[in-house]
């Protein structure tokens, strides 16, 4: 029984030894590492820091659109302004404004028929003396149209009032009124009361040019109250009228007192004159312009005339004259009665 079993255990292992795979070859020798050096003994490093792991980088956020570019509404720009000139240039080219103003004009403009006293017009002959007779413009002037000033006459002539007359007169008191010339214009004024307009003499009378020393423009008499002066109506230059001293004497008549007349240099700061004088009727007459009436003589039927600068008598139209020539000459000229000899006597 014991034999069975044991061949049947040997039965047994032997398909097991049978399965079992053929051992395989010994594995080669490994060949000898070649000897590496060997390190000197180092000091003992410090131990290493931990490195902490990289922070996880987050991806970059998409970019938004970028919107087109709009086109930007700016308010207009303010103009630029003029560069300042300095003041040498506005005055450089103010005077050659006026330069050019003035030879614009020459070649028109009768020299020697304006500014002398030897002005002749029309077909009458000039005289010695010549009356003074109103523009007969009888809308403007009313009874004294026409008519010869009269210092007696209060109501036809009344102080604070004006007139023109044509000087010298063409002979025809028509073409004396149609005549436009403001270089043979004057104004003819009585003063106020209270400059004497009513002493009934040759005194209470002015004539002032129509012609404004500073432009040429033509003044008027503004007899209103507070006013009561020479005005110029382009620029405001304004002349005053005689005007009483401390002593009471009358000065200064034609003086510019304001405007830019005011401002120009002696002599063109005052405005020319006539000379006036009163016969024995009371009848106004205008004496032959810078001649000296105390001091012209008339020799058979000729005048020597006893001339005076202009500066210093009447002045010169549109340039102007001495304004203390008022009281040195003009008046007291006025205050002189006319010589009768010296009617209707013709200036050669």
């Amino acid at each position: 029984m014991a034999e069975d079993s044991n061949d049947k255990a040997s039965q047994q292992a032997k398909p097991a030894e049978e399965k079992k795979p053929a051992a395989s070859p010994p594995p080669a020798a490994p060949l000898p590492k070649p000897a590496q050096p060997v390190p000197a003994p180092a000091q003992e490093a410090a131990a290493p820091r931990p490195v902490a792991p990289p922070a996880a980088v987050a991806p970059p956020a998409p970019r938004p659109p970028v919107p087109p570019p709009r086109t930007a509404t700016l308010p207009p720009a303010p103009p630029s302004k003029p560069p300042v000139q300095s003041s040498g240039r506005r005055t450089f080219v103010k005077l050659a404004f006026l330069a050019g103003a003035v030879l614009s004009i020459i070649p028109f403009v009768p020299w020697g028929t304006f500014l002398s006293s030897t002005i002749k017009t029309g077909s009458a002959q000039q005289t010695l003396v010549q009356k003074a007779v109103i523009d007969d413009i009888s809308s403007k002037y009313g009874a004294a149209a026409g008519q010869v000033a009269n210092v007696n006459d209060l109501s036809t002539f009344p102080p604070n009032d004006h007139w023109v007359i044509t000087y010298p007169t063409s002979g025809d008191p028509t073409v004396d009124a149609n005549n436009p010339d403001t270089f043979q214009k004057f104004e003819l004024i009585r003063l106020p009361t209270t400059l004497g307009g009513d002493s009934k003499k040759a005194t209470d009378f002015v004539a002032f040019s129509k012609v404004c020393v500073h432009l040429w423009c033509s003044p008027n008499y503004n007899p209103a109250p507070g006013h009561q002066q020479y005005e110029c109506p382009c620029h405001g230059s304004i002349y005053q009228l005689p005007q009483k001293d401390s002593a009471g004497h009358m000065v200064d008549g034609g003086k510019a007192i304001a405007g830019p007349a005011s401002l120009q240099a002696f002599p063109q700061n005052a405005i020319p004159m006539l000379t006036l004088q009163a016969d024995a009727n009371g009848d106004l007459w205008v004496f032959y312009p810078n001649a000296d009436p105390t001091k012209t003589t008339v020799s058979n039927g000729k005048p020597n005339i006893a001339s005076v600068d202009p500066i210093e008598g009447d002045g010169t139209i549109g340039y102007g004259r001495d304004f203390a020539s008022y009281q040195n000459f003009i008046r007291p000229a006025a205050e002189k009665p006319l010589n009768p000899n010296d009617e209707g006597v013709p200036i050669s």
